[in-house]
């Protein structure tokens, strides 16, 4: 891939110029912003593929600053940066529409790795849409969602919702396959890219973002049930 926008928001110069090294024998352009305010701007105004969000910053911290992202640019692939150890803040962050996170201190080439495993995994569903001839529309007329490929965009009894890459790409797995068990390593080969595993909490983080947004309970078990120690199953009826 040529001309890949990444931008880095983390308000340690040193990790920048690091990375900036590192990126020049690379595919991807690395741009910067120290401040929270001043990535806003720059995403709102520039042609941006991927953010590389910090968790500890001023002004606000990353958890707020990607809410904000998301709010701006739906399906702007984010990962977190965290120098943290406790799960806490990178379930918290997947909640608020970040797509992948990595642990500080990090090699390059880990993250290089984690950068590419996403867009591949857009890749794949470009590729999809563009050669095979299913329909353009996953419909459930029952709950009244229709996904649409193209446009990667969700419609929930009438109202367009916004959905994360990845959350798409779940989605769009379970419907694909409405009554019919998935189990959790087949969602989880969905958004490879993500550091996890069959019994990591991340899979239910982003089944319950998604319930969030197509259900009118978001903790009944009605539209996506969970199929205990096997998967989900988007059901029918």
């Amino acid at each position: 891939m040529n001309n890949i926008n990444i931008h880095m928001v983390d308000d340690d110069e040193s990790i920048f110029e690091l990375l900036f090294d590192y990126f020049e024998s690379t595919p991807y352009k690395l741009t910067h912003s120290p401040l929270p305010s001043k990535a806003l701007s720059y995403i709102e105004n520039n042609p941006v593929d991927l953010v590389l969000l910090d968790i500890m910053l001023p002004e606000m911290d990353g958890l707020e600053l990607c809410k904000k992202i998301r709010a701006l640019k739906p399906l702007l692939p984010i990962i977190m940066l965290t120098a943290k150890k406790d799960d806490f803040d990178k379930i918290i962050g997947l909640e608020l529409g970040a797509d992948d996170y990595i642990s500080k201190p990090f090699n390059p080439r880990e993250l290089i790795a984690r950068i590419k495993t996403i867009f591949r995994r857009l890749e794949r569903v470009d590729l999809l849409e563009k050669d095979t001839k299913k329909e353009n529309l996953i419909i459930s007329e029952m709950w009244d969602i229709s996904l649409n490929i193209d446009s990667r965009t969700v419609i929930c009894k009438g109202e367009e919702v916004d959905f994360t890459s990845t959350e798409f790409d779940l989605l769009k797995s379970l419907m694909e396959n409405a009554g019919i068990v998935q189990t959790r390593d087949n969602l989880i080969d969905k958004i490879k890219g993500i550091d996890l595993d069959s019994f990591d909490r991340t899979i239910d983080v982003f089944i319950s973002k998604i319930r969030q947004k197509i259900q009118d309970n978001p903790k009944k078990q009605e539209i996506i049930k969970t199929v205990r120690n096997v998967g989900y199953i988007f059901t029918r009826l």
